[in-house]
């Protein structure tokens, strides 16, 4: 895992020394994202949890997000909380959910796609470069260090992912960590896994067989156990609806560990977009509506809102934006998926220009350890039993325009 690491700081290292000081679409594939040197963006947002039948009603988690790029390429991403409870803000103690440097780039050419990122810090999201629809059924880091004194979640350390997406459909997926700045330490794998996805014109068939990470325990994330994962589902003018069944051996507990799940993807819709403005959610413990609501907001560096009168688009780079939850409502994770670009990117002369769309409830994921389904009764105990990550997303458009 060391080596594994060293390595990856050397292909990292020359995928920025290949580069240029302006980040370009290459002709020879390698893309190393970037919109300008402290360009980014920041939120302020309030955690609300209420229930009415019981008169009940809480202030919690006051959130401040920032992400910035530094180069091309390396860029730094924080989620600041304002006290370390769960379900109240009557106090300050700020801490950080995230806060880590990221270095990552890709590369393409006639036969696929190599994408490498190396994180450096406090984390808590796994999926990179893009999420599959496996991937949405994860395990959200939960809300124990947030209650019980001394506990983790997430993952801290220096964490390494590497997927290589060819065009047949075939790929292989890798992240390992090496523990640190915690209690937890040492280094493994959390997923090693060669994959298929497809789309068999309306169908969406997904598959993976290696090392994934084990869903059980939700506090101690970052296991892994060997097997496989099948996903089986549909596409319908905008929506998704599919089914998951997993089976991984848990060495630890020398027992397999069997996983089904539903997934549905909606179209963004007024009802998605107001679900996913305030974070919406049904927590069943303790029982209730859970929101987060946003105070304020702005841009970091030169970005700018409005067109140049007298500019000419020479680039763009497509982006999507993903928060995930499911304990408490408590959506303590960012990420800006950097998908693909064209054209310049970068220059002395360039003037950047973001396009927001708004935010959506993107997609609910169910998955539970319960696999009978031969009675009523049976379905009740699978979704007693079940944890729900939720899926919020944004789409972002960067212009990159040079005057005439």
């Amino acid at each position: 895992m060391k080596k594994l690491i060293v390595i990856s700081l050397i292909l990292i290292s020359l995928f920025l020394t290949l580069s240029s000081s302006v980040a370009v679409a290459a002709e020879d594939g390698l893309w190393l994202p970037y919109i300008g040197r402290f360009n980014g963006h920041w939120d302020l947002s309030v955690g609300a949890h209420l229930w009415p039948i019981d008169d009940y009603y809480k202030l919690k988690n006051l959130q401040l997000r920032t992400n910035f790029d530094l180069a091309p390429g390396l860029r730094v991403n924080s989620v600041l909380r304002s006290n370390k409870e769960f379900d109240r803000i009557d106090k300050l103690e700020p801490t950080f959910d995230e806060l880590y440097l990221e270095t990552y780039g890709h590369h393409e050419h006639d036969f696929g796609k190599l994408s490498l990122s190396l994180k450096v810090g406090k984390m808590r999201y796994l999926r990179f470069p893009y999420p599959d629809l496996i991937s949405t059924f994860d395990h959200v880091p939960g809300i124990e260090d947030l209650r019980i004194d001394g506990a983790e979640t997430g993952y801290s350390g220096q964490m390494l992912t590497l997927e290589y997406e060819s065009k047949y459909n075939l790929g292989y997926h890798l992240t390992g960590i090496n523990w640190g700045f915690g209690d937890r330490e040492g280094r493994n794998l959390i997923e090693n896994y060669l994959f298929y996805r497809n789309n068999f014109g309306p169908i969406d068939l997904e598959a993976r067989i290696g090392q994934m990470q084990l869903r059980r325990p939700v506090s101690k994330l970052g296991r892994a156990g060997k097997g496989y994962s099948i996903y089986l589902g549909g596409s319908w003018e905008g929506y998704k609806a599919g089914l998951l069944y997993e089976n991984l051996k848990n060495e630890k507990h020398d027992q397999q560990d069997i996983m089904t799940g539903v997934m549905v993807t909606f179209d963004f819709s007024s009802i998605t977009e107001l679900l996913g403005r305030v974070r919406f959610d049904y927590t069943r413990s303790p029982q209730g509506f859970g929101m987060q609501f946003p105070l304020a907001s702005g841009y970091l560096g030169d970005l700018r809102e409005e067109t140049p009168e007298d500019g000419v688009l020479v680039g763009e780079i497509e982006a999507e934006r993903v928060i995930t939850y499911w304990q408490n409502s408590q959506g303590r994770n960012f990420y800006e998926h950097r998908i693909s670009s064209w054209g310049e990117q970068a220059g002395d002369d360039i003037i950047v220009v973001i396009d927001e769309e708004p935010w959506y409830l993107k997609l609910e994921a169910l998955v539970s350890p319960h696999t009978s389904f031969k009675t009523w009764d049976d379905l009740v105990t699978w979704e007693r039993q079940r944890q729900g990550p939720a899926q919020l997303g944004q789409y972002v458009t960067y212009k990159f325009y040079r005057l005439k």
